[in-house]
């Protein structure tokens, strides 16, 4: 990791953040799944209170999703980048 530029270690550990986020918010959903769907619900009913749990796990995996999809998007630019410079060092014209 130190080989990297400090502007693409920061992409990468942004989208080790996206990842830890959604699997936060996996795991929250998993957890709060008994308030939304379990046996107390039906006996009280679906619709009687909000889920506010639920609603914020599945909140946090698609902030998640989308904070890993921005820094890879990011790390694969600076990829492209990085291989078009050392493209036109390899570049050798012959007289």
């Amino acid at each position: 990791m130190r080989e990297l530029p400090a502007r693409v270690r920061a992409y990468v550990y942004l989208t080790w953040a996206g990842m830890a986020l959604s699997a936060f918010g996996i795991l929250g959903f998993f957890l709060s799944f008994d308030a939304v769907a379990g046996p107390s619900r039906w006996a009280v009913g679906v619709h009687h209170d909000i889920p506010w749990g639920a609603y914020t796990a599945i909140f946090a995996w698609v902030t998640g999703l989308i904070v890993t999809w921005f820094g890879r998007r990011r790390i694969d630019a600076a990829v492209r980048a990085r291989k078009r410079e050392l493209e036109d060092a390899a570049r050798v014209e012959l007289d």
